[in-house]
């Protein structure tokens, strides 16, 4: 029926309560935002440390070299910044263009950015979802996803919430991870340690799923700061 409120697929609905990895954490994440019409997104969480609160990611798929040069302490004053939509209501815009942290976003393909509160977690959360193009993301399906990413955090082991343990990945999981963020190509790093070229790429697939990651990239953050490399 034209008019009709959009909704978010039963597919997707469907998914959140088979969530038990981070990689399932991360495909349910990926559906949500691409039906909110967002190609990125990435759920921002607080952790405890030393009597006071740091910001770190719980699941992302932006590219690394975006969250490495901005860092998590302008991303958490960005996404607590006074425009984060309430529960259920329309949101808007992160930010009025002013900010330098949405310049360099901006520059990294981040030219609209929204972000959420989410509830259901003892710890604070927000989902901010970008696009590369303004006007792309349809904010009428932005309080759905707002509610799912909460039925979501619901649903999902604690576990998943917190950063991965540094000790999570084998020996040569940690070795591949270290010498690709040093630059060297796959066909170097099965040099380097006397593997096949599909050995080294397994290892990489294996931490990647590990972390619930994106990409290569996005392991290689994860792994960088919670020291493992």
């Amino acid at each position: 029926m034209n008019g009709a409120r959009r909704t978010l697929s039963r597919e997707t609905l469907a998914a959140i309560p088979a969530v038990t990895t981070r990689s399932d954490l991360s495909d349910c994440l990926g559906r949500i935002c691409a039906e909110a019409g967002a190609e990125r997104f990435l759920l921002l969480g607080t952790l405890l440390d030393h009597g006071g609160e740091r910001p770190h990611i719980i699941a992302s798929n932006w590219i690394y070299d975006t969250v490495h040069i901005l860092g998590l302490e302008p991303l958490a004053r960005l996404s607590a910044g006074p425009r984060t939509c309430a529960m259920g209501e329309p949101a808007s815009p992160v930010g009025d263009g002013e900010n330098e942290a949405l310049r360099l976003l901006a520059r990294h393909g981040h030219a609209e950015i929204y972000c959420v509160g989410l509830h259901a977690t003892a710890q604070r959360c927000k989902a901010l979802f970008s696009s590369g193009r303004v006007g792309a993301i349809d904010r009428q399906m932005l309080p759905q996803a707002q509610l799912a990413c909460c039925y979501l955090l619901s649903r999902v082991p604690t576990e998943l919430l917190g950063t991965p343990p540094p000790n999570s990945l084998s020996v040569r999981e940690r070795e591949c991870l270290r010498w690709v963020s040093e630059g060297k190509t796959t066909g170097e790093v099965a040099m380097i340690l006397g593997v096949t070229a599909n050995t080294v790429n397994s290892y990489l697939a294996h931490a990647i799923r590990k972390y619930g990651a994106a990409n290569r990239a996005m392991a290689i953050a994860t792994a960088i700061r919670s020291g493992t490399i």
